[in-house]
Formats: C-alpha cells, structure tokens, sequence
C-alpha cells in the first residue's frame, strides 16, 4: 500500500469515528439534543448541578407535541421544567431551577413566560401545594381591555402540585390573585397578585 492509500484509510476511519460519536447521542447531546424528553430534562438537571428530582407528572402540551413539561421535586424545592424537540432531538426548555417550597404558607407557586411570535407570549404558572385542606387551585385573571374575568381551576392530584399554561398577547391578562379552594369550593387561602 502507499502513502495516499494509507492516508485515505485512517481519514475516512476518523470520520466514521466522528460520525458514530455524534449519532451516540453522549458525546455531543448538547449539539444533538437527547433521544427523549426524560433524558434532556435529566441532563439539564444535572447541567445546572440541581436534583435529581423525582418526577411527579409528565404533561405533554396539548396541541403541541414539540414540547412536554416535567413537574417534579427535590428534597424540598418543586420545578416544572419544559423540555423541547428541537431538529434533532429533545432539548432543555425553561423551568429548571427549583423554587423553595414554603412552609408557611398553604400554597407555594412560581411562573415564567417567553415570547413566541407576533407579541404573543407562552406563559407558564404552576406551584406545590402542602396543605391538605386545599383540593383545588384557581387563578383568577383579568382581560384588561373588556374586564372580563377568566379564572384558570385545577383539581390537585396526589402529587399536590398544579400546572396553569397558555399563549397571550402581550400584556393582554392581568392576574389578580391565586386562591386555593377545598372540596366544598371555600376558600382556604387567597393572595392577591397585584
């Protein structure tokens, strides 16, 4: 064999190397993303040096299978962290930070929005609810042009935690205040928003 054969071989064995190494999914998943949602929220836990979490519910986005939502919880934090599918593979989304849960109060929450297209924004509300007596979450919303309310209500499952997603216009919905109900529809607990 010559030098150009030689030469040849071992350049198209390191690009077979380099091929099985991307396809592998380990070695690039930041450039690949992963092959599923639970293995891109699992490497952006551990990315951000937080978890592992015990995932409580999977919720895949109505209409939207391009994305699933995690709501888990550590020790005493809770995250609902969004997961993508990008071109290749499923990507982390936002939400993965844990919010601290606090133990005194009935019902603790965050939220996050990002903007999508044309003014619109995708926003997220979501929380973890200790007290027992509370059995379902409302958010109550304000539509600032017709000052038409329209609460958001969620029966708690036995993970206790509740989840609020949708699109808007920009500053289209004021929120006024989250409430947490009990099994008779009474109020338990009620925080103003704004």
């Amino acid at each position: 064999m010559n030098k150009k054969t030689v030469f040849a071989i071992v350049e198209w064995a390191l690009i077979a190397l380099l091929v099985w190494l991307v396809f592998r999914e380990q070695a690039f998943p930041v450039l690949i993303g992963s092959s599923s949602p639970e293995k891109a929220f699992r490497q952006s836990e551990s990315t951000y040096h937080y978890g592992p979490s015990t995932i409580l519910r999977k919720v895949e986005v109505p209409g939207d299978d391009r994305q699933v939502i995690f709501l888990s919880k550590y020790k005493d934090w809770f995250s609902a962290h969004s997961v993508i599918k990008g071109r290749i593979g499923w990507r982390p989304g936002g939400g993965v930070a844990g919010v601290k849960i606090k133990p005194d109060k009935p019902l603790t929450y965050s939220w996050e929005g990002h903007g999508i297209k044309d003014g619109r924004m995708l926003l997220k509300f979501y929380g973890y609810v200790p007290d027992d007596r509370i059995s379902t979450v409302e958010l109550l919303k304000t539509d600032v042009e017709t000052g038409k309310a329209a609460p958001l209500m969620e029966k708690l499952n036995a993970d206790r935690m509740f989840l609020f997603r949708w699109e808007e216009e920009s500053s289209r919905w004021e929120w006024s205040a989250i409430r947490g109900l009990d099994s008779n529809g009474q109020v338990v607990y009620e925080q103003k928003l704004n």
